[in-house]
């Protein structure tokens, strides 16, 4: 397989290679802001807002019963919930503007949310 390649062609596809690893891995930080609110809501509304530097551990009651949300060190995360495949447990942590962890069960939605006018909402020509 290899005899159909020259040495061109080898160095353009390992150099296209490293440049999408690259820009995989560096080009999502430039358009993502770190969020600095969480916002619960449960069934639709709003239950509180949330700073993200300070550390706390938050109970929110839902359908199900208590599902509790946890910020500490600029992250927010679910530790538990008493929905039966805790999914929303395993969505591990979240900072980034605009993300969101749902318990869909417990109708539980906690967002991260930062200064809107730095995110990008549409791009129109």
């Amino acid at each position: 397989m290899f005899k159909y390649f020259k040495l061109a062609d080898l160095l353009l596809i390992c150099s296209l290679g490293l440049l999408s690893i690259f820009l995989s891995i560096f080009l999502p930080q430039r358009f993502l802001s770190k969020g600095d609110m969480v916002l619960i809501e449960c069934r639709n509304k709003l239950v509180g807002r949330y700073s993200l530097n300070q550390d706390r551990i938050i109970t929110v009651v839902g359908p199900l019963g208590e599902t509790k949300v946890r910020i500490k060190g600029g992250c927010v995360a679910i530790i538990s919930s008493p929905c039966p495949n805790h999914y929303c447990v395993n969505m591990g942590e979240s900072h980034t503007s605009g993300t969101a962890l749902v318990c869909v069960p417990n109708e539980i939605i906690v967002r991260v949310a930062g200064d809107e006018s730095k995110e990008l909402d549409a791009i129109s020509k």
